[in-house]
């Protein structure tokens, strides 16, 4: 207790180091507690997927495969392999739903516009991405070409799954049928138009995320 007491400049057996100890701790537990408290949550507050991006890029691959991709996993290799060799950084993922994963699930739901490779603007948010209808075509490649023809897609305009066939989860060329959408659409085909063999030779959409 004498060391205590010296500490806190009170003479050894003074009767008032109690009280002087106990506004200290009182003190000290306020200036804690204001600091934690400061964002009201005691924690940072989350700043967003999108903080410090100020879009989201789109574009059609260059190349065709029938419906054996190997899964989402291997349309999202796809994906990733054209944005690298196109030098475009970011994770990038195929526009691909199964009957049970769509890309509503999968897929981040940006608040900034998604955007051609050239920077023309697709849609505003998420929110306009699956409204049915585009601003513009995704028709360009990951180096800016332009393409044409369909995609796979599995997915309604709402970014829900389509229901009905997916060849097999997209692991499949010769599994029955999947919905595909139109490169050159702005409309709902852009996603939702036919349902061709899955055995046809197709592009795929690429979001980055």
């Amino acid at each position: 207790m004498k060391s205590i007491c010296w500490l806190f400049g009170a003479a050894p057996g003074a009767t008032y180091v109690g009280t002087r100890l106990l506004a200290l701790s009182v003190a000290m537990v306020g200036l804690i507690g204001c600091s934690a408290s400061s964002s009201g949550t005691g924690a940072l507050p989350d700043a967003g997927p999108d903080s410090g991006v100020s879009e989201r890029r789109v574009f059609v691959t260059s190349t065709v495969q029938t419906a054996a991709l190997g899964g989402i996993a291997g349309a999202d290799e796809l994906c990733a392999a054209q944005a690298a060799g196109a030098d475009l950084e970011g994770d990038f993922k195929a526009w691909l739903s199964t009957i049970s994963s769509s890309v509503s699930q999968r897929l981040a739901h940006s608040t900034v516009p998604y955007v051609l490779v050239d920077g023309t603007m697709v849609a505003s948010d998420w929110d306009d991405l699956v409204d049915g209808a585009l601003l513009a075509p995704i028709n360009l490649d990951a180096n800016g070409q332009a393409r044409t023809g369909d995609t796979w897609t599995g997915t309604l305009a709402t970014g829900a799954s389509y229901l009905t066939d997916d060849c097999a989860a997209f692991t499949s060329a010769s599994a029955g049928f999947a919905l595909c959408g139109a490169v050159a659409s702005t409309t709902v085909t852009w996603t939702e138009n036919i349902t061709p063999a899955c055995s046809s030779g197709l592009r795929l959409y690429c979001i980055e995320q």
